[in-house]
């Protein structure tokens, strides 16, 4: 039996024996129900939402990158009234089965990186300088997701569009509340915008502001605080780089003294990041690893409406404690 015979035949089983079937939101009471791919998405909705809101997030433990959706996202999904999703290649590989494998077919959907994409925020284009990321070096974007980066909610103009455009689609399905939604994504815009400036002034005095990037996720990141991300050490999430990939690195950082290897919280620093800053110490270059959260998953213990604006500012003081 293939999933999408598979996927299908459990909605028809839950929707004729629904009386049978817990509700999954049972635990959430309150409307409208939102339900998000992943964490960045899932506080927006909590801040924008507010307390009389439901929110339920998908990938939590599992980043979009490597999640698989089961039947109780189905049901999810079946009893929201909201579901977002980044897109641009981040999460559609599972959110567009589960669509497919709707036969309810009423939750309003939005993949929030399309407004993006569509203001041409997108760093391919956007009238930035870039040339940073592409002198010589592999571009430090994904090169699993094609031309498209999808990690647009680590750039503060980039995230601002997401929030209002999640205000805009839940003003769609309470206008009464309208009104409300946009002030609070404003009011979280206002805060973004700050913190960027709060950054860049804090960093412009830095002698140095090149990073190796463990995955291709810190591009937007990188050019909101003036920051230069000058290769990545995984070309595709997951895979550890090779052997000549980390001397091509090691190589790289001698030449251009970059100092600063970001690795993630969600990933070992005993592997590659520290094979090559111990081949640096050895060549005289004392590498700093620092700790970059892509926000991918979440502690769910902590994840609030908060959470998104921790987790920038804690990004942004480690760099500011370890760039030379």
């Amino acid at each position: 039996m293939n999933w999408r015979i598979a996927v299908i035949a459990f909605v028809a089983i839950t929707v004729s024996g629904c009386s049978r079937m817990p509700d999954p939101w049972r635990d959430q009471p309150g409307h409208p129900r939102i339900l998000v791919t992943f964490p960045p998405l899932y506080s927006m909705a909590k801040l924008i939402g507010g307390d009389e809101a439901a929110v339920k997030c998908l990938c939590v433990a599992t980043g979009p990158h490597h999640y698989t959706y089961n039947p109780r996202d189905l049901g999810l999904m079946s009893g929201a009234d909201a579901f977002f999703s980044v897109g641009l290649t981040l999460d559609d590989h599972f959110v567009n089965r589960m669509r497919e494998a709707d036969t309810r077919g009423k939750v309003q959907f939005e993949a929030l990186g399309e407004a993006v994409k569509a203001l041409k925020l997108c760093l391919e284009g956007d009238g930035h300088d870039h040339s940073a990321h592409e002198a010589g070096h592999d571009h430090a974007h994904d090169h699993s997701h094609g031309d498209e980066d999808p990690h647009v909610w680590l750039g503060i103009p980039q995230a601002s569009v997401m929030a209002e455009q999640m205000a805009l689609k839940l003003g769609e399905i309470q206008p009464e509340k309208a009104s409300l939604y946009k002030e609070r994504a404003q009011a979280l815009i206002e805060r973004l915008k700050e913190l960027r400036r709060e950054a860049r002034l804090k960093l412009k005095d830095k002698n140095e502001r090149r990073l190796i990037s463990f995955h291709g996720s810190l591009a937007y990141f990188a050019d909101s605080f003036g920051l230069q991300v000058a290769a990545t050490m995984q070309l595709n999430p997951g895979s550890e780089p090779s052997a000549a990939r980390l001397t091509q690195l090691a190589r790289l950082c001698k030449e251009e003294r970059v100092k600063v290897l970001a690795v993630e919280p969600q990933y070992s620093t005993g592997s590659s990041a520290r094979l090559l800053a111990e081949s640096l110490k050895r060549d005289g270059v004392e590498a700093q690893m620092v700790e970059i959260d892509p926000m991918e998953t979440a502690d769910a213990a902590v994840l609030d409406a908060g959470w998104y604006e921790r987790i920038m500012r804690n990004n942004i003081q480690a760099l500011v404690d370890n760039l030379p």
